[in-house]
């Protein structure tokens, strides 16, 4: 089919990664899914048999530099209509910067902030001009404006995303693409533990439906699944 959409979702073996990927299929996306073990992604594994030819599961380590450089140039001249880069980590248990290595804080931010970005200008040409949507998991806690305290790590990380993202917003204002910083809720994950409010399938469902509802804005936004506009 000539118009049949494709996505790329990073991160996609588990938890909201695979919720997205989940709601695209339903949506009758096709997809391209990645995890750092392919052949442990038993779930994704499980999605490309209920859906024959509709979803790909290739590899890709996000803390692997060339890994993450060399990854557009494995799509094969396939062009994107969405690519949300989901991975990240929560960082180390404690916290806290004040006892915090300098190998804890680089692993952290290599992670959750350069690897997407290194990942997203590489993909930048890949991505469909005009309707195209540039996409990031971003959180609540990487806005300076609604910094509630703890878990500053963290946060610090998702801010230095967010303020790369829309540096890169601004270098790719040519391509007329749809920049988003998504924000999925508290959500019960092996991350946002059971006690949190959201559903993975809610947050999933939100994220799709923001996604489908920016592609032809342009420009960079926060928001959250439920559309909400958050302040930087």
């Amino acid at each position: 089919m000539a118009d049949q959409k494709l996505a790329l979702v990073v991160g996609a073996n588990r938890g909201i990664g695979l919720g997205v990927v989940q709601e695209f299929l339903a949506r009758g996306w096709d997809v391209i899914a990645t995890a750092r073990r392919p052949d442990q992604a038993t779930a994704l594994r499980d999605l490309a048999e209920i859906h024959p030819g509709q979803l790909q599961v290739p590899g890709l380590e996000m803390n692997d530099a060339a890994a993450v450089d060399g990854f557009a140039a494995t799509l094969g001249g396939k062009v994107l209509d969405v690519a949300l880069i989901n991975a990240g980590v929560s960082g180390p248990e404690h916290r806290n910067a004040s006892v915090a290595t300098a190998q804890e804080v680089g692993a952290l931010m290599f992670t959750n902030a350069i690897a997407p970005i290194r990942l997203a200008r590489s993909l930048a040409g890949h991505i469909r001009p005009g309707s195209g949507v540039l996409a990031f998991t971003s959180s609540v806690m990487g806005s300076v404006a609604l910094n509630g305290g703890g878990h500053e790590l963290y946060r610090a990380s998702k801010a230095a995303l967010n303020s790369l993202t829309r540096g890169l917003a601004v270098e790719l204002r040519g391509k007329n693409l749809t920049v988003l910083s998504l924000h999925p809720g508290w959500v019960s994950t092996d991350m946002g533990g059971a006690g949190a409010p959201v559903s993975v399938d809610e947050s999933a469902t939100g994220l799709v439906t923001v996604i489908e509802q920016q592609a032809g804005k342009h420009g960079h936004r926060f928001l959250e699944y439920t559309g909400k506009e958050l302040a930087w």
